[in-house]
């Protein structure tokens, strides 16, 4: 990456100011879970020792046995209330009820469990669904450790403290403590709704810092629009010069410069699409227009009149033939959703339109033969029926018009490597080699004396295109014409 790049100069402010943001948050965070999470473990242990104590004091009084044991853990989890006659035991109770609402034992979970889990005592609001998962991979350790763990139960968080319980002649237990994590995740909010407040502070800073970086990086841009300015529909030659930009800033001026390409070539093309699209409605409607003026400066016989309205019918048929061609032609360039592509039997399609076709020919003298070399139906191709009907009328419309009487049109399919090749093969006059390169343009004849728009083998070959195809000529002056429409199959 150049240091001289746009790309470069803002990627650094940008992870300078993002780094800052995150080393100064994740910091910030780090600290304040860390110390509640300190102070939260801290006072479990605090929990955890006073229950192991006051167990202890019970059992002092009550003697060193298993049912004195679980009278000693019923009174401190508050299962059991202490015996009035029993001065000590109740003087204990009055003590432990002062220290756990102190320590606001009320509210935490208390489990005592044995060694087997036989033996297990829990505080009143630790319910049915909580108990699994505090007795789940319980670890029973060495006098003076302890070890703490996070439950997830039914969406909560509860972190614990397993404390063991030994005695010498009840054996170990295991005393196991815990809290519910949200108030603290509460407390964890409330800092960071403090530091959003310092967060805009920060994002005002890094704003004004940013756009003066940003202004003297844009400047360049600022010259390429004056320069773009004075571009303009008449002078559409214009260019714009690069000089020492930046590496993005030498792709953009490139970029623009080949649009504008781009722009004066379809300006261009436009210009001479309207002419010729004039120049073929011009001369049928000047047939017309002088067709009427006759008609109206005398009366004119019944047959005079007919021939003049026949006249008229075939030119109008010949401007609407023409504007629908260019209509169609708008929509191949500009609408290809008119496309509806399914999969169809090729063989099954072209030998349809060889037959709609032959009754036109034979009215002209001309034979139709088809051959299908090495070919078994079906033969499945991809592509919108309606659109390649119209590609193979046109062209064998140009075959038919073109052949003399008595002639022939060999059509042919073929398959290879993937590829459906159809073949119309005329014995017409053929076409010279310095038209056979032009004869796909809009409004190109190569003959002149026949009637037509021009644009029936433009508007095929656009087809093709559209159905990722192509379409190949071949001709010999005086032995026809052969093109070739090759279709992945």
């Amino acid at each position: 990456m150049k240091f001289n790049s746009i790309k470069f100069e803002i990627s650094i402010l940008y992870t300078a100011i993002l780094g800052l943001i995150l080393i100064v948050f994740s910091g910030i965070l780090y600290f304040i879970s860390n110390a509640f999470l300190q102070q939260t473990d801290q006072q479990l242990k605090v929990k955890a020792q006073a229950v192991d104590s006051t167990v202890k004091s019970y059992l002092n009084v009550l003697g060193q046995t298993h049912n004195a044991l679980s009278e000693s853990v019923a009174m401190t989890l508050g299962l059991k209330s202490g015996n009035f006659l029993q001065y000590k035991t109740w003087r204990i109770s009055r003590k432990w009820q002062a220290q756990a609402q102190s320590l606001n034992l009320n509210r935490e979970y208390i489990n005592f469990a044995s060694k087997d889990g036989k033996e297990v005592f829990n505080s009143p609001n630790l319910d049915k669904a909580l108990r699994p998962a505090f007795l789940e991979d319980i670890q029973f350790l060495q006098q003076g450790k302890f070890m703490f763990r996070t439950l997830n139960v039914r969406g909560k968080n509860i972190r614990v403290i397993n404390f063991p319980f030994t005695d010498r002649s009840l054996g170990q237990y295991l005393i196991q403590v815990g809290v519910p994590q949200e108030p603290i995740m509460q407390q964890v909010r409330n800092w960071l709704y403090s530091i959003a407040i310092s967060v805009p502070i920060i994002l005002l800073l890094t704003n004004f810092v940013g756009s003066q970086l940003a202004a003297r990086i844009l400047r360049p841009v600022y010259e390429i629009t004056d320069m773009a300015n004075r571009i303009t529909q008449q002078d559409l030659s214009a260019r714009i010069k690069s000089k020492h930009f930046d590496k993005e800033m030498e792709s953009l001026v490139e970029s623009f410069n080949d649009m504008i390409a781009r722009l004066e070539k379809s300006f261009n093309h436009i210009e001479q699409f309207s002419y010729h699209a004039a120049h073929e409605l011009k001369t049928p409607l000047t047939i017309i227009q002088g067709e009427a003026d006759l008609l109206l400066r005398r009366e004119r016989s019944a047959h005079e009149y007919r021939q003049a309205l026949k006249i008229i019918q075939e030119e109008s048929q010949r401007v609407l033939k023409t504007v629908d061609d260019l209509l169609l032609l708008t929509k191949l360039d500009y609408q290809h959703e008119v496309f509806k592509f399914e999969q169809f039997d090729f063989i099954e399609f072209f030998s349809e339109i060889i037959e709609q076709n032959r009754l036109i020919a034979a009215n002209k003298g001309i034979g139709i033969r088809m051959n299908l070399k090495n070919i078994s139906s079906p033969l499945m191709v991809n592509g919108d029926r309606l659109h390649l009907r119209r590609l193979f009328f046109n062209i064998i419309d140009n075959a038919i018009k073109f052949t003399p009487e008595g002639g022939c049109i060999d059509m042919r399919i073929e398959y290879s490597d993937g590829k459906v090749i159809s073949t119309v093969a005329d014995t017409g006059p053929g076409i010279a080699p310095e038209h056979l390169d032009k004869i796909f343009d809009e409004f190109y004849r190569a003959n002149k004396n026949i009637l037509g728009s021009g644009l029936g083998l433009n508007i095929a070959h656009s087809i093709a295109q559209l159905h990722q195809g192509e379409i190949q000529v071949e001709s010999q002056l005086g032995r026809g014409t052969t093109f070739k429409v090759i279709l992945p199959s």
